[in-house]
């Protein structure tokens, strides 16, 4: 390795405190994947068997290389990957060593999308009470 190309790093994802970038969303696992940018300026994601996936333009990989523009997406939330590849943490030691970056927003689609099925959640919940126990616990005389 020259003295002029980067050194390899390694970013554990999550939504663990633990990880070297916390991606705090619900479809997002405590550690859901390895990004790696090799020296040559490669970079790799690798799923760490996360629960709800990881996904390259919405296929699913267990171990893939990202190329400019691809979408990366957790479950069904989307990772800014090339956002964190502009702006990476800086290296706490050796250049594999962890880091910490502050935690990556919900973005407002991700966001909307989660209070939508929320509020229709509650609605069926509220209509199924209302609907069907009411008349059994408020008999009439």
């Amino acid at each position: 390795m020259g003295a002029s190309s980067p050194p390899k790093r390694t970013f554990l994802l999550g939504r663990s405190s633990e990880c070297d970038i916390v991606l705090n969303h619900p479809e997002v696992s405590g550690r859901h994947a390895l990004l790696t940018i090799h020296a040559s300026g490669m970079v790799e994601i690798q799923d760490m068997g996360s629960k709800n996936g990881t996904f390259i333009n919405g296929q699913r990989i267990v171990q893939s290389q990202l190329q400019p523009g691809d979408k990366l997406t957790f479950g069904s939330y989307e990772v800014p990957w090339e956002e964190i590849l502009r702006n990476p943490p800086p290296p706490a030691g050796g250049s594999d060593s962890p880091t910490r970056l502050t935690q990556v927003p919900l973005s407002p689609r991700n966001f909307l999308r989660t209070f939508l099925a929320v509020a229709i959640a509650v609605a069926v919940v509220g209509a199924i009470l209302y609907f069907f126990v009411r008349p059994w616990v408020f008999k009439g005389p």
